[in-house]
């Protein structure tokens, strides 16, 4: 027997308005969903919704809003189609999921779709429902001020209208080419003026993140993911590549020739990349993987410094691991 399920065709009318608590997983959204439940959103303590660039159905301006009235926005980022359409919905004294065919716009909140959803009460349902959101949510981006940035300056309004075709995990490569070539040209054209100077010292931070910005442009050639890790929260790794599996890279950027590589630890990273950046369009990468230093260390030949704190790698040594970035690529594809 089928117990606390009930039909909700029109779904704002199966929502109470003393909520506290909300967690959406749809594939779209759009701005004109987000205004029909911003009264709603803006009153909850937690708000989390999870959805994705397929299609380039999803509208910008909606994420934008779901971020200003105070929720977490989470863009999945894997490489299946998503296409669910859940709310789990608590409060003090009740907690219920809608689960059925709404996206977040106002066709399919109001009706005005051919649109049907169940919605239910039962516990061991409201489990999974909750357990299923949690896993999309680590399989997404957090949608934070960067995110929003690269969207809107890698033109995600333009692409999204030749994307009918395309999932998310097609899309954001190509607003990460578009947004990181071109940081990495601006950032490139300023280092310059600063080696004209005599400078270059106070600028390591600065080549590091130009360097960063140069590999995620030349990955997003391949179709791969790249998220930068900045904050560090996901280990030491500057950066994550998305190849199937999660591969971690830390990254040594240069403008000189024969300059010594510094690095700093020996654990949370799977390659260590050294980019030597000779022009715009000249580079050269040297890449060791993670067994590969281990072995050299415990040869002798890569060797930790106390003054700096850090392994010292002279050109004599990473010269030998020079390698063209699709022989790379094809490495971490194809162990994934």
């Amino acid at each position: 027997m089928i117990r606390n399920v009930k039909a909700c065709i029109n779904l704002l009318e199966c929502i109470d308005k003393r909520i506290d608590r909300i967690k959406i997983a749809v594939a779209y959204v759009k701005l004109s969903g987000v205004e029909k439940l911003s009264s709603l959103l803006k009153n909850v303590s937690e708000c989390t919704i999870v959805t994705s660039l397929d299609f380039g159905i999803t509208e910008l301006e909606g994420i934008k809003k779901l971020k200003e009235v105070g929720c977490s926005v989470y863009i999945y980022n894997n490489r299946k189609e998503f296409h669910p359409k859940v709310y789990l919905f608590e409060s003090e004294s009740q907690k219920f999921a809608i689960i059925g065919s709404s996206n977040l716009s106002d066709g399919a909140l109001t009706g005005k779709n051919v649109e049907f959803n169940l919605m239910t009460s039962e516990k061991n349902l409201i489990d999974c429902v909750e357990s299923f959101i949690n896993n999309l949510i680590s399989e997404s981006i957090l949608v934070d001020d960067n995110i929003l940035s690269i969207l809107e300056s890698g033109g995600y309004n333009n692409i999204r209208r030749e994307s009918y075709d395309k999932t998310g995990w097609n899309i954001l490569p190509k607003i990460n080419k578009n947004y990181y070539c071109e940081k990495f040209k601006e950032l490139y054209n300023t280092i310059q003026e600063y080696r004209e100077r005599s400078e270059l010292n106070r600028e390591r931070s600065s080549i590091h993140k130009m360097a960063l910005y140069k590999l995620i442009c030349d990955l997003s050639s391949y179709g791969l993911n790249v998220n930068l890790n900045e904050d560090k929260t996901r280990g030491n790794a500057d950066a994550i590549i998305k190849a199937g599996n999660e591969v971690k890279v830390v990254i040594q950027g240069m403008i000189l020739n024969n300059k010594t590589a510094i690095l700093h630890k020996l654990d949370g990273f799977d390659y260590f990349i050294i980019l030597l950046i000779t022009s715009p369009m000249t580079s050269e990468y040297y890449i060791l993987n993670k067994s590969e230093i281990d072995k050299l260390i415990r040869e002798n030949i890569i060797t930790y410094n106390k003054n700096i704190q850090a392994y010292r790698i002279f050109p004599k040594i990473y010269e030998k691991y020079r390698s063209t970035l699709n022989e790379f690529v094809n490495t971490i594809v194809g162990s994934s």
